[in-house]
């Protein structure tokens, strides 16, 4: 059996340096059909935010998924692929632009 290991994260209010674990990843609705997703530091209970998510934003993460997997079978310098990278490229640029017009809204 393999061992997971966790990302180290240092809160930046108390310096309290933790294992950032599935469990203590947090889901809240904030907006119509808008998800903040977020953590607390364990010790002072600092919040940070992960990212924002709404229904665009999770198309564009199957779609992206979907994007991978049809690339892996392809040749880097194959049309097919180049074609997938920019589509690719586009969906997680979108997502950058949603993300951040929900931090404008709800906060970072």
């Amino acid at each position: 059996m393999a061992t997971v290991k966790y990302k180290v994260v240092k809160c930046d209010e108390c310096d309290h340096s933790f294992k950032l674990k599935p469990k203590i990843l947090k889901t809240e609705i904030v907006g119509e059909s808008v998800e903040r997703s977020y953590f607390c530091c364990p010790k002072c209970t600092h919040k940070f935010i992960v990212m924002y998510q709404d229904q665009e934003f999770k198309n564009n993460l199957n779609e992206m998924e979907q994007i991978r997997s049809k690339a892996s079978e392809l040749r880097v310098n194959d049309l097919r692929y180049v074609r997938l990278l920019n589509e690719y490229t586009r969906l997680q640029q979108r997502n950058l632009e949603l993300s951040k017009q929900y931090k404008k809204i709800y906060g970072s």
